[in-house]
């Protein structure tokens, strides 16, 4: 080979290097502006809404009650923190054991402005314009009541999107799960989270399917006010919801729209074979059911006996058979309630689900997606 040839061959792999970094180079730049780039999203009420992503601040509602910080918890870990320009006070008072955890792994959740409730007409939308956030994220129970505050918002430059986890579908959950991923530019890490709640759920439902026994009769019942006073049941939602799903005869499905308490003759002369109490840990309510980080067993086994001493309840079915149980109201209608579906399917059919541990996959959860340890009493049968 003379020289001539060398020194064009040398030419041609220098040119095919400077092409090379060239190249890497205008991608480097492209994916910088897409990070400032508008994206169009379509969140759970069908609306296409227009995002600035990924998002650096949003503003949140429903705290702790089916909103999107659970979600957010998962796909940012210990950096949602960072993520919150404001939100309501949910979390702080009717999750106070899980508020509890997670402000002590996070203490920067303390310095969070409260914006107010929506449902409570205490909303600040002063507040939140000022605080300039990227998005406002919703539930879709909010939708109507939302109206007049997406308005103003939009008009200040500020977004709303809506997810769901109230009406309990596979669907609507990958779909907010995947909203959120989209918006937090966390998509990778919101397929895998979207997969494994397909994938816990769909293998109760596959199995559901296939048992053919009479629909045990369930009536579900919010402990937060304790057994002096009837709690909230529910509907065709929410624990309503999941009650059908998982093969249980919901008592009062026709009796509420979405949650309120029932008439105690009504459940007398109802007389389910199953009665759940959910829990949690609202301070101010001291006969409440407690469950979740701060529970005790002991002290959470007693007052789950004090509402089987309400009047009557001595004489229906589940107090006689023992099939009284409780679990932590906050695990439903949020990311992570395939293991109520787990514990709702295992309860109304014991022999076809023994081999399901729900407080196993409860803390799997945690060690795959969450930045704290689960401790505490989550869910708990009548002892005596």
């Amino acid at each position: 080979m003379n020289w001539k040839s060398s020194l064009k061959q040398l030419c041609l792999v220098v040119l095919v290097f400077l092409v090379a970094i060239t190249a890497l180079i205008g991608c480097s730049q492209q994916t910088a502006v897409k990070k400032d780039e508008q994206i169009q999203v379509t969140d759970l009420a069908g609306r296409e809404v227009k995002i600035k992503a990924p998002v650096n601040k949003v503003v949140l509602q429903w705290s702790g009650s089916g909103g999107g910080f659970i979600t957010m918890l998962a796909l940012e870990g210990k950096n949602v923190q960072q993520k919150i320009a404001g939100w309501d006070n949910g979390l702080k008072i009717n999750r106070f054991d899980m508020w509890e955890k997670y402000s002590e792994a996070m203490p920067e959740l303390e310095k969070i402005p409260d914006i107010g409730n929506l449902d409570q007409d205490s909303f600040n939308v002063e507040k939140v314009i000022a605080l300039k956030p990227d998005v406002l994220i919703l539930p879709l129970s909010m939708q109507k009541q939302a109206q007049d505050i997406i308005k103003k918002l939009e008009a200040a430059g500020i977004p709303t999107v809506f997810v769901d986890y109230h009406l309990e579908s596979i669907e609507n959950h990958t779909k907010s799960i995947q909203l959120l991923g989209k918006i937090f530019g966390q998509e990778q890490r919101a397929q895998e989270l979207a997969a494994y709640h397909q994938e816990q759920v769909n293998k109760i439902y596959s199995r559901l399917q296939a048992i053919n026994k009479p629909k045990p009769k369930v009536y579900v019942e919010c402990g937060s006010e304790g057994p002096a006073t009837y709690g909230n049941s529910y509907g065709n939602y929410m624990w309503g919801a999941l009650v059908e799903k998982c093969g249980g005869n919901n008592i009062t499905k026709d009796k509420i729209e979405k949650y309120a308490p029932i008439n105690p003759e009504f459940l007398l002369k109802a007389n389910p074979d199953i009665i759940i109490i959910t829990g949690s840990y609202w301070p101010k309510k001291t006969e409440s059911m407690r469950m979740g980080f701060m529970a005790d067993q002991a002290e959470s086994q007693k007052l789950l006996q004090s509402f089987t001493k309400r009047t009557g309840w001595a004489e229906l079915s589940a107090v006689k058979n023992k099939q009284v149980f409780s679990i932590h109201h906050a695990i439903s209608r949020e990311v992570y309630d395939s293991v109520v579906i787990q514990y709702l399917a295992k309860k109304f059919y014991p022999e076809e689900f023994k081999d399901v541990d729900p407080l196993q996959s409860f803390q799997e959860f945690h060690k795959k997606f969450l930045p704290v340890e689960l401790s505490g009493v989550w869910m708990m049968d009548l002892q005596n």
